[in-house]
């Protein structure tokens, strides 16, 4: 029966080429535009979840009740000795890691006349012990246990040194105004997109904290610059314990309610309005109210109007289908007509007509997602990410797409399927039936679909205006 079904729909569709063609090229570039921003709204939605203890990892930040024009907010920027108080004083940090970019572009020689630019990070020992950023060669325990040990992506090992297996080889970096030894200890998979930590080249921060640029962070509570992270026990609360992380505030900067009072500011009760704060590393991508570190913040609500504009693209689309359905439902009329005489029940043609659709919405899925494949470079500069369509680190893209496949066809095939399959035998053959034409349901999909048009061109209008007047006011 099944077959029955697809060889008729694989017929149909051949009969009305033009049609069909129309219609998979419509529903393709709908789908192409909503998987590109569906890859984008999961990326975003997704950062930082891929490390094995993502649940238990939380980043650190200093709040301020009146961060910006007395509006609360945080900065993730911390001072060096930080993590090391916390782990010493709050039994729930289980362990820490700085992270910091340097201030500056370094330079790297791998051989005496091949001098480049890097741009070089720096982070604890136990860094690849909290986070699980994969190694592809080299032990996460020992990957920056010496003072001059790095690690290099396999990206960044390949444009070196020609190849991704360099464990072993010593390079000469330019700290401070000297050249010095280092030797590479591990080799790193590529950095995912969708993480917030981003590095090339990482050495020891321990090591870092010896360089002449940063001496004066050394111990010193008031001059902040580094991200720091801390792994917390299981079930942990501190993260909701105001009062305490206040009071440990107190006891490292002693001076601060002097401070605030001199400047006039009161407060209520032992917490201070300026404190330090813990945000899940899994929603720190997505929170505004504390800046960004290495990564931008991007709101919630940009994902789901950019998801929604493309949900309108895909949705103008399948209007369009259901719209040529109905222009060539006279004919398909006459074809219910003689096939209900000869005995097809309404489900049989139900389940035909909807075969015909999910066919052309798979293939439409298919020729959309080639075609998204083809566009990603482009999108990814749009975008600023470097996104890529893959199944590792995108697992939930398998049944979002397939449930999308689903969507679309039975929004592009419900008319037909639904309606076309009820019409009497003997009322489509004795053409008592007006189908086609300018009848209520055609009118209001085209003004749907119209409707939609216009508001996606004054969109564009809008954003093209506000982006020239950005570009212009802020050269």
């Amino acid at each position: 029966m099944l077959k029955h079904f697809f060889k008729i729909a694989f017929r149909s569709i051949g009969r009305q080429k033009i049609l069909s063609g129309i219609n998979i090229i419509g529903l393709s570039i709908g789908i192409a535009c909503f998987s590109l921003f569906l890859l984008f709204a999961v990326n975003e939605f997704n950062f930082d979840r891929f490390h094995k203890n993502a649940a238990n990892i939380y980043e650190v930040y200093r709040w301020n009740d009146a961060y910006q024009d007395n509006v609360p907010g945080g900065s993730p920027y911390m001072p060096m000795p930080l993590g090391a108080a916390m782990k010493q004083d709050l039994p729930d940090v289980k362990n820490f890691t700085r992270f910091t970019t340097g201030w500056s572009t370094n330079f790297i020689r791998v051989a005496d006349n091949d001098v480049r630019r890097i741009k070089m990070s720096y982070s604890d020992p136990q860094f690849f012990s909290i986070f699980s950023f994969p190694l592809k060669y080299g032990s996460p325990s020992t990957a920056l246990q010496d003072l001059h040990s790095i690690v290099l992506t396999k990206e960044k090992a390949e444009e070196l040194f020609g190849t991704d297996n360099v464990i072993g080889r010593t390079v000469q970096i330019k700290i401070d105004d000297d050249f010095l030894p280092f030797t590479v200890s591990a080799v790193a998979e590529n950095v995912p997109a969708n993480s917030s930590i981003r590095f090339d080249v990482l050495g020891n921060f321990i090591f870092f904290e010896t360089a002449t640029s940063a001496k004066s962070g050394y111990n010193n509570w008031h001059r902040s610059g580094y991200l720091t992270y801390v792994q917390l026990q299981p079930g942990s609360g501190l993260p909701n314990d105001a009062e305490k992380l206040s009071n440990f505030y107190k006891k490292y900067i002693p001076d601060t309610e002097t401070n605030l009072k001199k400047a006039g500011v009161s407060w209520k009760g032992n917490i201070l309005p300026v404190r330090y704060g813990m945000q899940p590393i899994q929603k720190a991508h997505t929170n505004t109210l504390v800046t960004e570190g290495v990564v931008a913040n991007i709101d919630p609500k940009t994902i789901w109007i950019l998801l929604s504009i493309a949900g309108a693209v895909l949705l103008i689309a399948c209007i369009n289908f259901t719209t040529l359905s109905i222009g060539r439902s006279a004919a398909r009329a006459k074809e219910i007509g003689v096939r209900k005489v000869i005995g097809s029940e309404r489900k049989q043609l139900v389940y035909q007509f909807l075969a015909e659709s999910f066919i052309m919405s798979a293939l439409s899925a298919f020729i959309g997602l080639t075609l998204a494949r083809l566009l990603l470079p482009y999108f990814n500069e749009l975008s600023g990410r470097s996104l890529h369509f893959s199944v590792t680190e995108y697992p939930e893209m398998i049944w979002m797409i397939t449930a999308l496949i689903l969507l679309v066809g039975i929004l592009a095939g419900a008319y037909p399927a639904l309606v076309l399959s009820g019409f009497k035998p003997i009322d489509v053959l004795k053409s008592k039936i007006r189908v086609g034409g300018s009848n209520l349901l055609t009118r209001s999909l085209v003004t749907i679909q119209f409707s939609l048009s216009v508001g996606l061109i004054i969109c564009t209008i809008i954003i093209m205006q506000q982006t020239r007047y950005m570009t212009s006011k802020y050269p």
